[in-house]
């Protein structure tokens, strides 16, 4: 009876084991997917080009309009079918003096039918503008792709930001708590008034208010990081946190190169170029639906009274269509003029293109000179903060005063604090604006 219960609890044992082993697997397996994820800069350029959804479905356009210039280029070429018909009629043949009444008979008819435009000017045309709409596509890539990026790595450097005013009001905090304490021992000690209390006290809620605050930001701006990724919303994600605080001095124009060369590579500017010279195509074509089409046609094959009877009789056709618009009420010319309209638009949308990059690029560079200035006045700033509270704290220890003169060089180290962090942002802000300027994002730490 023994044997058998310790044989019965051995198997027992086995079978939770083997039920148990799948669910640990899951388990691990959801511990691998929930580890955090690293992100550098890079890391975002490089999930943002492969993993972004509205990307992805940029790319399908660019593929569809690659399909249909091919579609357009298999109408110059050679077409070429297979028919076979069956048929039961009946035909009747009458004039004034003769009138014949046929039976009805059975026709069957195979024909190996082809044809080729020789010289047809609008489907020539229609498979230029595909190209060229292809082309267009492309860019539209390349815009949405940079637009993409800019929108990453905006949001990269907002999510550090908002880490370190984190931390910054955390370190508020801890700082108006030590003087609520230092302030109750002064009142306790009879160095102090109550009002002195209630004053620790307010400075003390509103920090922590702003530490909220701060908080709700951080999440904000991660989840919509993660989105524009396509992260797992609830995977934790760390990010390179020296790229803010190590920022280089702005670039030298100089290693650019010239203004025109710059613009050049903006693929906006690229992508309205194509524009008008489809909208140039388009005005061209206008004007060839006046001339004449040419095509050669031909069928070969075999009749009979009914399929495989035996009594096939060769068959076949050979000719050449052409074809002139002689009157189309007055279409052609309306098309012309409006192409014409089109080509003009798209030379006014290119010159406003062309100043407006220009603008951005001249901007960019002075805006990066100016802030990067501002974070040396903003790093003075918190270390004649931090001597203030000091020496503020020094003279409050000695009953010199009350506790405003601290309170209020808390407040401006805090306030300080807060501006070396904002001229960090808006610097890195600022190369970010330049290196979309000349179209490459990815030059944003160059």
């Amino acid at each position: 009876m023994y044997r058998e219960d310790k044989t019965f609890a051995i198997l027992f044992t086995l079978c939770l084991s083997l039920l148990s082993a799948p669910l640990m697997g899951q388990g691990a397996g959801s511990a691998v997917a929930s580890e955090p994820l690293h992100l550098s800069v890079d890391d975002v350029i490089e999930r943002v080009k492969g993993q972004n959804l509205q990307l992805l479905m940029t790319q399908e356009s660019v593929r569809r309009a690659l399909e249909q210039s091919y579609q357009r280029r298999a109408a110059l070429l050679p077409q070429f079918s297979l028919n076979a018909q069956q048929s039961r009629q009946q035909t009747a043949y009458a004039s004034s003096s003769t009138s014949l009444d046929i039976p009805p008979y059975n026709l069957f008819t195979s024909r190996i039918e082809a044809s080729l435009p020789i010289f047809d000017t609008q489907r020539y045309a229609d498979f230029k503008i595909a190209q060229l709409n292809y082309a267009i596509e492309q860019m539209n890539y390349e815009v949405a792709t940079q637009d993409l990026l800019h929108q990453a790595i905006f949001l990269y450097f907002t999510q550090l930001r908002d880490l370190r005013r984190v931390e910054i009001a955390r370190e508020n905090v801890e700082r108006e708590q030590a003087l609520l304490d230092l302030t109750q021992q002064q009142y306790d000690a009879g160095s102090a008034v109550k009002i002195d209390v209630t004053r620790s006290e307010v400075r003390l809620a509103t920090e922590r208010r702003t530490l909220m605050e701060a908080e709700i930001a951080v999440e904000d701006s991660m989840l919509q990081l993660k989105s524009l990724l396509d992260l797992d919303l609830e995977r934790a994600v760390g990010l390179d946190r020296g790229i803010i605080m190590g920022a280089k001095a702005p670039p030298s124009i100089k290693r650019y190169g010239s203004l025109e060369v710059l613009t050049e590579l903006r693929p906006e500017l690229e992508k309205q170029q194509k524009v008008l010279t489809q909208a140039e195509l388009a005005k061209k074509a206008a004007g060839w639906q006046r001339l004449p089409t040419l095509e050669l046609f031909a069928n070969w094959g075999y009749d009979s009274n009914h399929a495989f009877d035996g009594d096939e009789a060769e068959a076949w056709l050979l000719g050449v269509r052409a074809s002139i618009p002689l009157w189309e009420g007055g279409r052609i010319a309306a098309e012309s003029r409006e192409a014409s309209a089109a080509v003009r638009q798209n030379q006014y949308q290119l010159r406003q293109l062309r100043n407006q990059i220009e603008r951005e690029f001249k901007f960019s560079i002075l805006e990066m000179d100016s802030l990067y200035a501002q974070i040396e006045i903003a790093r003075d700033e918190v270390r004649l903060g931090h001597d203030e509270v000091q020496q503020a704290s020094e003279r409050y220890r000695e009953g010199l005063g009350d506790n405003r003169e601290l309170i209020d060089a808390q407040i401006r180290l805090a306030d300080a604090e807060r501006s070396h962090l904002n001229a960090f942002y808006l610097y890195g802000l600022s190369r970010l604006t330049f290196a979309r300027s000349i179209g490459s994002v990815e030059r944003v730490l160059d």
